[in-house]
C-alpha cells in the first residue's frame, strides 16, 4: 500500500510524471487526497463514496489506483460513466495520455452493448429473405450503405458508420443474443462482436456506461453464463448520482404498442411481403398475425378509454397516470399471442437447420416475454412496484406505454451489487446533501463504506457572487412568473446575455420566453430555447460561439453541460428544483416513506432538490479563470427553515442580497 501511495505522489505531485509531460500543470492536493483514498479502499476491499468538486481531476484520481490494482492482481477493474462525453474523454484522452506517461504498460478497452455491432449472418439473412421488408428510397439507401460498409469497417460498430443508419434497418442486422449461434455460427471467426469481446476480456481497465453495466447486472442475476462483461471484483462508478435511476430503469418492465408492432411486423409486415412466416412459407399463419394486430388495437384502445374515464388529459406532452387497480382492462391480446406462440413452436419443431431453429426460437422467446409482461402489467403480480401509463406522440405515431417500476431498489442493489463485489468506488461532484452522504447511501442501500468530501481547488469566494433578489413572491403564487420575468431581464441586461436560465417546467420557460424575447432581440441578445428545433448539442455549440446569447433550458441542462470562459458568465435558477409530486414513481416513493412513519419532505424531496441545485450551480465555474454570478429567484431559500441547507451545500461564495 505504501508503495502505491508513493507512486501516486510521483505521478500527481509537484515535479511528478504528469507535471513533466503537461505544460502548465498545477499540483492539486485535493486530487492526490482522492487518489490515495481510492487506492486505500481498493486494496482494503472496501467501498468508498467520494464527492469531488469541479476542477479536482477525478478521472486521474481513480484511474491511477485502478491501473495499479489491475497490474498487481492481474484482474480487471470496471469503470462506468453515465454520459458518452465522459466515456469518450477516458478512452480517447485520459487513458492514452497515461499510457504514454506511466512506466508500466497497461491495456484498456471500451465495452459496448451487443446491439452496437453488426452481425454478418443476420445481414446475409436479411439480404436473402427479408430485403422486401424495406422498399422506400431512404430504407434502400441505408441498406446499401451497410452492405458497402461491412467490407471496409474494422470494428463493425455502428459508431463507425456515418451518417447513422435508420433504427428499423440496423435492428434487423445488429448482433443479438437471441439470434446468436456462437461458435457454431459460420461467421464466428470474423464476428465483430466476439472480436470486441475478446479485447474486453484481455483488458486491465474495462470502460462501460451505466446502461451496459446494469444490462450485464440483470443478465448476470438470471444466468451468469449470459453476462456481457467478464468476471470482475472491482468497480468504479463515476457520475454515481445516477446509480439509483439507472438501477430503477433496468429493474422496470415496459409493455408498449410500439413493442407489439415490432414483434408482429417481424412475423409478417403489413404489406405481407416479408417476415418470418413469409420466409418459412407459413402463409396460414398470416391470418393469426392480422388477428393479433386487431386485438392489439383493441387492447390499447381500451387502455386509452380507461385513461379518458379517469379524466386524464393530454396537455401537449402526453399523459402520465398511475394504475391503482389490477385488471383495469380485460386482457384481449393474450389469446392471439398464445396462438402465435403455438404456431412458432410448431415451426421450430419442423425446422431442418440449426440456423432456422435459432431464428424461430428468438421470435418464440419474444412472444413469451410479451405475454408474460402484459400479464404482469394487468394483474399487478410484482409486489412493491408502481404501475403506470405514459402516452406520447412522435411524428404521426402515438405511443402508449405500460410500465411497472420498483418503488425502491436499495435492497436489490445491496444484495446484488454491494454484497457481491469486493470494492466499489462511487464518485461525483454532487453526492452529498448538507455536507453528508446519508441520503445517497440510504437510497442505494449502502450501509458500510468509507466517505470522503473533497473540495474544489477553485477560489469560489473570488470567482462567484450569489445573488438572491429581495421581495420575490412565493413561487406557488401566480404573480411569481411576472416578477421572475422582470428579474431575468434585468440580469440579462447586466451581463448582456452570456447566461443559462434554468427552469423546472416547460410552461414557465415558454411564458418567460414569449414575454422577454422581443426585449432581448432589441438589445442584440439571441435566445436559444430548449424544444425550439435545435438539438441539445447544436444549442450548446451555437451558444458557445455566440458570446452575446442566452440559453433557456429545463432538466437536461442542469447537469452534464460544460461551457467555459466568457460565453457563460451567469446562471439563473428560477425555482428550487423540487420534483413534481404528481409523477407516479415520486408519488409511490413518498407514500412508502409515509407508511413507515417517515417525513417524505425531509427524507426525499429536500435532498433530491439540493442535489439538483448543486448541479445547476456547477454549470457556472468550469476553470480557475472563470467568473460569474449565480442567481436564485426562489425566495424560499431565505424564508423557509430548509433554505440554508441549499446554500450550505455550495462552496463558500460571496452572497449579495439585491
Amino acid at each position: 500500500m505504501k508503495k502505491h501511495l508513493s507512486n501516486l505522489r510521483k505521478v500527481l505531485g509537484p515535479g511528478g510524471l504528469i507535471a513533466k509531460q503537461l505544460t502548465g500543470y498545477e499540483f492539486r492536493p485535493q486530487q492526490l487526497e482522492m487518489a490515495e483514498a481510492v487506492a486505500s479502499a481498493l486494496s482494503s476491499n472496501e467501498h468508498l463514496v467520494v464527492e469531488a468538486g469541479t476542477g479536482v481531476g477525478k478521472s486521474f484520481a481513480y484511474l491511477l489506483p485502478a491501473i495499479n490494482l489491475a497490474l498487481d492482481t492481474q484482474e480487471p477493474v470496471v469503470i462506468s460513466t453515465n454520459t458518452i462525453n465522459l466515456q469518450e474523454q477516458l478512452i480517447n484522452k485520459d487513458i492514452p495520455f497515461l499510457q504514454q506517461v506511466l512506466p508500466q504498460p497497461f491495456t484498456a478497452a471500451l465495452a459496448k452493448g451487443r446491439g452496437n455491432y453488426l452481425s454478418r449472418r443476420r445481414l446475409d439473412s436479411l439480404l436473402t429473405y427479408e430485403r422486401a421488408l424495406f422498399d422506400t428510397k431512404t430504407e434502400v439507401e441505408n441498406l446499401a450503405r451497410i452492405v458497402e460498409w461491412v467490407n471496409v469497417t474494422e470494428d463493425g460498430s455502428k459508431a463507425d458508420l456515418e451518417p447513422q443508419p435508420m433504427f428499423a434497418i440496423w435492428n434487423k442486422v445488429a448482433s443479438d443474443t437471441d439470434n446468436c449461434l456462437r461458435q457454431r455460427c459460420p461467421t464466428y471467426e470474423t464476428c465483430f462482436y466476439f472480436k470486441a469481446r475478446a479485447r474486453v476480456n484481455e483488458a486491465d481497465l474495462i470502460i462501460v456506461n451505466h446502461h451496459l453495466l446494469f444490462a450485464d447486472w440483470v443478465l448476470r442475476k438470471a444466468n451468469p453464463y449470459a453476462a456481457i462483461l467478464p468476471e470482475y471484483r472491482y468497480l468504479i462508478l463515476d457520475e454515481a448520482h445516477h446509480l439509483e435511476a439507472t438501477a430503477t430503469e433496468y429493474t422496470s418492465i415496459e409493455f408498449s404498442n410500439a413493442r407489439v408492432k415490432r414483434f408482429l411486423d417481424s412475423l409478417c409486415n403489413p404489406q405481407g411481403k416479408a417476415g418470418l412466416f413469409i420466409r418459412f412459407q407459413s402463409t396460414g399463419s398470416i391470418r393469426l398475425v392480422e388477428n393479433a394486430r386487431e386485438e392489439a388495437n383493441q387492447q390499447f384502445t381500451s387502455i386509452l378509454s380507461w385513461l379518458e374515464r379517469k379524466g386524464a388529459r393530454d396537455q401537449g406532452h402526453g399523459v402520465t397516470q398511475t394504475i391503482n387497480q389490477a385488471n383495469f382492462v380485460h386482457n384481449v391480446l393474450d389469446a392471439p399471442l398464445g396462438e402465435l406462440q403455438s404456431r412458432l413452436k410448431g415451426l421450430k419443431d419442423a425446422a431442418t437447420t440449426e440456423d432456422d431453429q435459432q431464428e424461430i426460437d428468438a421470435h418464440l422467446r419474444r412472444c413469451r416475454e410479451l405475454r408474460n409482461d402484459l400479464d404482469i402489467m394487468l394483474s399487478h403480480t410484482l409486489p412493491d412496484y408502481v404501475y403506470w401509463i405514459n402516452t406520447s406522440t412522435r411524428g404521426r405515431f402515438a405511443r402508449t406505454v405500460l410500465r411497472a417500476t420498483p418503488i425502491n431498489v436499495s435492497e436489490e442493489l445491496n444484495a446484488h451489487l454491494f454484497e457481491k463485489l469486493d470494492s466499489i468506488i462511487m464518485t461525483s461532484a454532487t453526492l452529498a446533501t448538507n455536507q453528508n452522504f446519508d441520503y445517497f447511501q440510504g437510497r442505494i442501500g449502502l450501509s458500510r463504506c468509507r466517505e470522503l468530501l473533497v473540495g474544489s481547488p477553485f477560489n469560489y469566494q473570488d470567482q462567484v457572487e450569489i445573488h438572491v433578489p429581495s421581495r420575490m413572491p412565493d413561487p406557488r403564487n401566480r404573480a411569481f412568473t411576472q416578477a421572475a420575468t422582470a428579474q431575468i431581464l434585468n440580469y440579462l441586461k447586466l451581463t448582456h446575455g452570456k447566461a443559462f436560465v434554468l427552469f423546472t417546467s416547460y410552461r414557465m420557460m415558454n411564458e418567460v420566453y414569449e414575454e422577454i424575447q422581443p426585449d432581448l432581440e432589441q438589445l442584440g441578445i439571441d435566445v436559444f430555447k430548449q424544444g425550439a428545433g435545435l438539438s441539445r448539442s447544436a444549442m450548446l455549440t451555437e451558444f458557445r460561439e455566440n458570446i452575446n446569447s442566452v440559453l433557456f433550458g429545463t432538466s437536461s441542462f442542469w447537469e452534464g453541460v460544460d461551457v467555459r470562459g466568457e460565453s457563460l458568465s451567469s446562471v439563473i435558477i428560477t425555482k428550487l428544483p423540487f420534483e413534481v409530486p404528481t409523477h407516479p414513481v415520486i408519488e409511490a416513493r413518498v407514500k412508502q416513506i409515509e407508511e413507515r412513519g417517515g417525513n417524505p419532505f425531509m427524507e426525499f424531496s429536500l435532498p433530491e432538490a439540493i442535489i439538483r441545485f448543486k448541479q445547476g450551480f456547477g454549470r457556472l465555474i468550469r476553470t480557475k479563470t472563470d467568473t460569474g454570478i449565480f442567481v436564485t429567484l426562489d425566495a424560499r431559500i431565505k424564508t423557509k427553515f430548509y433554505g440554508k441547507q441549499f446554500l450550505n451545500s455550495l462552496p463558500p461564495c460571496k452572497i449579495v442580497a439585491d
